[in-house]
């Protein structure tokens, strides 16, 4: 196996080494775009698409939004916004930015069903002016601002031509391009681009705000985590995305090499299901089995560190009115046990996990397992992919375990997704109607953190994305507040 994985890394360098440009600042990612829309029924990650695409606003550090091509905004009347986009900003093809291509790109975004139903809150968009148009909307001006976040506007002019078809799937057997035919106004394009290997981009020199610092970068699609790492350490690579938790003590006795962690709305979610067992209702027990859980542990030895752990989770942003009584039991299994032997607990248990592609759900179930053993619990636990099988079993477990996460940031837009686009969807609307509550995300948002307080729903932890780096980037200021780099920001310190 030793053998077998030198010769795979050696094969993976040969690679970096073939594809990395000493010309570029080299990047290795688990992935590049296949498709560029912003609004592809696969979309690029949005480090992808702020490349070559500016959005509306976005969001910057310390939960700021900053103004990208728009200028100003002012609320009409109730449900209508109206905006002004910044002046002579041009596209990459030299077409200047209008509100035209806003309406253009609406209209785009409808014709897509995942893009449709992220921005289904915003009816219509209308023109009033060449650089002002009407947004009509059932969200609040802080709602609406988040999503416009994730509004990318695309060059209408450009993208009528049949042969500029962004939507089009880029093939793994396609030829290396040096043209590909993308236009928008963001502050890099597309230099070389193999789907199979790397895309490497160009500054804008054009660009209608100030340039990029570094004139070209250079994505390598490095599948591995592990194999990122190797070629980070080997130099064939500058910077490193998605670094494993396990890792992180190789980086930090380099001397050469740096971490930086990128915070997200993310949490692994524990849930108790009362109706399953009916001892599960008595508040006595989901103690006990609070204090049977180590999260502190976990995050020390799933995540390394790389993460949090709190009492309750809320949103990023303000948090609601303040709850009595605020913190949760800590770990401990001597007073779990004495709780447990009071109660008629069954010695068996069941857990529904949803399968998650983060690398430590699988940990996290063995821990949980461990865990419950120590109290005398067998866990009997059933993992599954898609989410029909997940909503169809979810009544019939005692527990279940699942990620979430959004790039959203404003604090109704938060709770909005969580309780109604999480895998935990079904539970909320559950427990939301057996608690008789009105329509009211607000109401909803203080009995979520109410029931959390109860044990019913624990989150365990919260993930930071990992990346490491040669310490002459200074990769910690590019990233924003919800964990997206802003590429154009990278450059190399004294």
């Amino acid at each position: 196996m030793l053998i077998l994985l030198s010769v795979s890394l050696f094969c993976s360098a040969q690679n970096r080494a073939d594809t990395a440009s000493s010309d570029a600042v080299n990047i290795a990612v688990d992935n590049i775009p296949v498709y560029f829309s912003p609004y592809a029924v696969s979309p690029p990650a949005l480090q992808f698409s702020h490349l070559f695409f500016d959005p509306l606003v976005r969001w910057g550090k310390n939960q700021q939004l900053e103004r990208r091509l728009l200028r100003k905004w002012k609320r009409v009347k109730p449900g209508i916004t109206r905006f002004y986009l910044k002046k002579n900003i041009k596209f990459h093809s030299g077409n200047k930015l209008s509100s035209s291509d806003v309406i253009w790109t609406f209209a785009e975004i409808n014709k897509q069903e995942q893009s449709r139903l992220f921005f289904a809150d915003i009816t219509s968009i209308k023109r009033v002016n060449s650089s002002a148009f009407d947004i009509y909307s059932t969200l609040s001006t802080a709602q609406l601002l988040d999503y416009l976040t994730h509004f990318f506007v695309l060059d209408s002019k450009f993208y009528s031509v049949p042969q500029h078809d962004l939507t089009v799937k880029q093939s793994m057997l396609t030829a290396p391009v040096n043209n590909q035919p993308i236009s928008g106004t963001g502050p890099y394009m597309i230099k070389e681009y193999n789907p199979a290997l790397h895309l490497k981009v160009l500054r804008n020199e054009k660009y209608w705000q100030e340039k990029a610092p570094l004139a070209e970068l250079n994505f390598i699609k490095v599948r591995s985590a592990a194999s990122r790492l190797f070629a980070l350490f080997a130099d064939d690579v500058d910077i490193s995305a998605s670094i494993a938790s396990e890792s992180v003590t190789s980086v930090d006795i380099s001397k050469s090499k740096l971490l930086v962690q990128a915070a997200s709305s993310n949490a692994l979610f524990f849930t108790i299901n009362e109706n399953k067992s009916p001892v599960l209702k008595r508040r006595t027990a989901r103690n006990a089995l609070h204090l049977a859980i180590n999260q502190e542990g976990m995050l020390k030895h799933i995540l390394h560190g790389m993460g949090s752990i709190s009492t309750v989770f809320r949103p990023l942003q303000n948090s609601i009115e303040p709850l009595p009584n605020p913190q949760l039991p800590a770990y401990d299994v001597k007073q779990s046990k004495s709780l447990l032997s009071k109660i008629d607990m069954p010695e068996q248990l069941t857990l529904l996990v949803m399968a998650d592609n983060s690398g430590s759900i699988e940990q996290v179930v063995q821990a949980l397992t461990n865990m419950m053993r120590r109290v005398g619990i067998k866990l009997n636990t059933t993992e599954v992919n898609s989410v029909d099988e997940w909503n169809k079993q979810l009544s019939s477990y005692d527990f279940s375990l699942s990620m979430w996460q959004t790039a959203l940031m404003d604090r109704d837009n938060i709770y909005q997704n969580l309780f109604t686009d999480s895998y935990l969807s079904v539970y909320f609307r559950e427990l939301f109607a057996g608690a008789g509550l009105e329509d009211s995300l607000q109401s909803q948002a203080v009995f979520f953190d109410k029931t959390q307080q109860s044990h019913r729903i624990i989150p365990l932890f919260s993930k930071n994305k990992v990346w490491a780096a040669d310490r002459k980037y200074n990769l910690k200021d590019i990233f924003s507040v919800n964990g997206i780099p802003y590429w154009q920001k990278l450059q190399i310190v004294k």
